[in-house]
């Protein structure tokens, strides 16, 4: 039943690629992120605002027009009309301090693609050891099934022949059915990581192959989930000296003509006006922007020595789980060797009589639980590998 649900779940799943390796499945799982396909159109917008950085004005002209006349007392004919269009002005040195800002964003912007896109990396790893663990449970209990069915088969034999009793049989028979159903509850399991797996990175198949050890003496302050907080540390800066050297609003330059007449017998006068509007700097308008710029690098600094500080702790452990787990596979290779020869020995001394079933039958759970152990071992410690790479901010 379990198996048939297996079969038409993947009938129903969306089709997805294969990958030939890790890496290519951590890249298919990027392109699908909505930051990765969000980045042309937030290249667009760097651009346009180191191109609103370089522009003639920090902000629109503006333009007033306005109408005076005495039709509503009078009407002796007085007529003025007037146009005034108003040009906001740079400040020394504030175009140059905008363009720095606006370029230290992208660089964090940037940055902050690069380590999203080692999370993603993180989660792909994970993921993908979960199911190459699955996947070898799988192999493992449909092995021991098919042995199990082999044994009892043998027993069968022997029962009929008069060699064993029938209580051995139905031993042998219960084992067996007891490794079918460790295989519906491993192909489950498989299959509920694998689909894991597929709708991260798009990808139908696991890839094949085994990451190496990134190679030591890797510059901390170089981890690609630091860097984002060390650009914000840049932009806080250059949003702090924007807000300390441009202390006072944006002046404007006003340039407007007026026509006008006194009275419908008086012809009409044109004059040109110039104007200059400088606004005063004021500690109202200065002391929060500057406290609040201040407040930015602060916690920008703070934040990063947190960030180093547990990147730093991650990757010390990632090292040492690496060490323990390359012990526990040493450690389980020979346990697996001594099942191994014990399960042989034991097998023959059950074909010559020698030996009752249910010694027999602990021999073989015993070699089956030790290569279990042995290759889930042999697993964790290239997962292990995995995980001290991702410390360290390698990808595959």
């Amino acid at each position: 039943m379990r198996r048939s649900l297996c079969i038409f779940l993947l009938l129903l799943s969306p089709p997805v690629l294969a990958a030939g390796t890790l890496r290519d499945a951590i890249e298919r799982a990027w392109e699908r992120q909505p930051a990765a396909q969000a980045r042309p159109a937030r290249a667009e917008e760097f651009t346009a605002k180191q191109e609103a950085a370089r522009a003639a004005f920090p902000e629109p002209p503006s333009l007033r027009l306005g109408n005076r006349s005495d039709r509503l007392n009078g009407n002796d004919g007085v007529r003025e009309w007037e146009a005034e269009l108003a040009l906001p002005l740079w400040l020394p040195g504030e175009r140059e301090r905008q363009g720095a800002i606006v370029n230290a964003e992208r660089d964090q912007y940037d940055t902050g693609l690069t380590a999203a896109k080692l999370k993603i990396a993180g989660e792909v790893r994970d993921a993908y050891w979960q199911a190459r663990l699955a996947e070898n449970e799988l192999a493992l209990a449909r092995r021991k099934a098919q042995d199990a069915a082999t044994l009892a088969a043998d027993v069968e034999r022997r029962v009929k022949a008069g060699d064993l009793a029938r209580v051995d049989l139905n031993q042998a028979q219960a084992v067996a059915q007891l490794a079918r159903a460790a295989v519906a509850e491993a192909e489950v399991k498989a299959f509920r990581t694998q689909q894991a797996f597929a709708v991260l990175t798009g990808v139908s198949t696991l890839p094949g192959g085994e990451e190496r050890s990134a190679p030591a003496g890797a510059a901390l302050d170089e981890h690609p989930l630091l860097a984002p907080s060390q650009r914000a540390i840049v932009t806080t800066q250059a949003r702090l000296s924007q807000a300390a050297q441009s202390l006072r609003s944006n002046p404007e330059l006003e340039l407007g003509m007026r026509r006008e007449r006194n009275a419908f017998d008086d012809p009409f006068h044109n004059s040109l006006q110039l104007r200059f509007r400088l606004p005063f700097a004021t500690d109202a308008r200065n002391k929060p922007r500057i406290a609040a710029a201040n407040a930015e690098l602060i916690e920008a600094h703070t934040t990063y020595s947190l960030e180093r500080a547990k990147v730093a702790a991650e990757a010390e452990t990632a090292r040492r789980e690496l060490d323990q787990a390359r012990t526990v596979s040493g450690l389980t290779e020979a346990r697996y060797t001594l099942a191994i020869d014990t399960q042989r020995l034991l097998a023959k001394a059950f074909a010559l009589g020698e030996l009752d079933l249910i010694a027999r039958l602990r021999a073989e759970n015993e070699r089956f639980e030790a290569e279990l152990q042995f290759t889930r071992a042999k697993l964790e410690a290239a997962r292990a590998i995995s995980r001290l790479n991702q410390a360290l901010g390698v990808l595959p």
